[in-house]
């Protein structure tokens, strides 16, 4: 028991303690890969493409942690998040004021719109909570003013992800619903202030 524990636990510690104490925080590395995860997804990352809203909030996240965030375009940025929001059709509302939120990505091929002008719907774009919470989020911390969210279709989103529990679904497709996205809609309900 007594080698175990040695060559164990004691040995993993003492080499993570001196790796700790030989190597440096190489700043400008950490700031140059997340800057490429804006532009693009290293390889690794390519499954992450439906969710590419989320892997810019972390990047953008660890950008102000490390005191760069001005080494990004925010306005280029700020335009791609909104390009994300499903907004309810222009000639009918109701159609899919349900599916409302932000998107993970473009990849279901729905063209480039920054706005906060209407479009027609598209078959199958809804919005996701937990893109809808990174967007949000994201905005806020490039210094948007959140004036082309469509509030109201938000809230219309996250209220049809709703189950008679109390928790959420992640997507109007279905899928686990546990706490990460009941603190998503708090959160998305906090940010627009509509509770």
């Amino acid at each position: 028991k007594e080698k175990h524990v040695k060559f164990g636990l004691r040995a993993k510690m003492a080499a993570v303690g001196s790796f700790g104490s030989q190597s440096e925080f190489a700043k400008e590395k950490h700031v140059k890969f997340f800057q490429r995860c804006l532009k693009v997804l290293p390889h690794r990352y390519c499954s992450l493409d439906t969710t590419r809203l989320t892997v810019a909030f972390f990047a953008l996240s660890g950008l102000d942690l490390l005191g760069a965030l001005d080494t990004v375009n925010k306005q280029e940025i700020i335009d791609w998040i909104y390009s994300l929001q499903v907004l309810p059709d222009k000639d009918d509302e109701d159609k899919n004021l349900f599916r409302c939120g932000f998107r993970g990505s473009s990849t279901i091929g729905v063209p480039y719109n920054p706005s906060k002008e209407q479009v027609s719907a598209y078959p199958y774009d809804s919005g996701h909570i937990a893109m809808t919470y990174t967007g949000l989020c994201s905005l806020l911390l490039l210094g948007d003013d959140l004036s082309r969210v469509n509030r109201k279709a938000c809230v219309e989103g996250l209220k049809s992800l709703q189950l008679a529990d109390g928790s959420f679904y992640p997507s109007l497709e279905g899928g686990e619903n546990d706490m990460r996205f009941v603190y998503c809609a708090s959160c998305v309900s906090y940010i627009l202030d509509d509770w």
